[in-house]
C-alpha cells in the first residue's frame, strides 16, 4: 500500500487548502449519488427534503453545508483514520474497506456533528426537515460509507 499523505484528516484540509474546492465538489457528487440511489417511501422523503435544501441559496446552500461542516466531518473521521494509519501499511488496504467494517460507529460520528448543528440551526425550513429525516438517517449514512471511503482514499494516499 501506498504512503499516506496526511498525519490527521484535518491536516488534510489545512496542509493542503488547494484540495478543498475539489474536496467540496466531491462531497457534493457523494451526497447527490446517494440520495439518487434511494428507493420506496423513504427514499421519497430523502429525495424531498434534499430538493427543499438544493433550493435554498440560490442553489448553493448544498455545497455551502457541506463547506461549513467539512473541518468537523474531518475531525469525526480522523479517530477511525488514526486506527487506519497505525496499522502496518502493507496489509492495512483500503480506507474504505476499514471504515465499511466499522460502518455503523462511522455514520454515528458522522451524524453527531449534524446532530450538534441541527441544535444551533436558526432556519426552520432546515431544522423541520433535519427532524424528518434523522430517525432513519442511520440507515442512510451507512449505505453510504463505501463512497465516503473512495472520496477520501484518493487524496490521502501519495501516489
Amino acid at each position: 500500500m501506498s504512503e499516506l499523505r496526511f498525519e490527521s484528516l484535518p491536516a488534510m484540509l489545512t496542509e493542503a487548502p488547494e484540495l478543498r474546492p475539489q474536496i467540496l465538489r466531491d462531497c457534493v457528487e457523494v451526497l447527490d449519488g446517494e440520495v439518487a440511489r434511494k428507493r420506496g417511501a423513504s427514499g421519497l422523503i430523502i429525495k424531498g427534503g434534499f430538493k427543499i435544501v438544493k433550493k435554498l441559496k440560490g442553489g448553493r446552500m448544498v455545497e455551502d453545508l457541506i463547506g461549513w461542516l467539512l473541518e468537523e466531518f474531518m475531525r469525526s473521521l480522523d479517530p477511525f483514520y488514526q486506527e487506519y494509519r497505525a496499522m502496518d501499511a502493507a496489509s492495512r488496504g483500503s480506507f474504505s474497506d476499514f471504515i465499511i467494517d466499522d460502518s455503523e460507529n462511522v455514520a454515528e460520528a458522522l451524524l453527531s456533528v449534524t446532530d450538534q448543528r441541527r441544535e444551533r440551526a436558526t432556519t426552520k425550513v432546515l431544522i423541520k426537515t433535519y427532524d424528518r429525516l434523522r430517525p432513519t438517517a442511520i440507515k442512510h449514512v451507512e449505505e453510504g460509507i463505501p463512497a465516503i471511503g473512495r472520496m477520501v482514499q484518493k487524496y490521502i494516499v501519495l501516489e
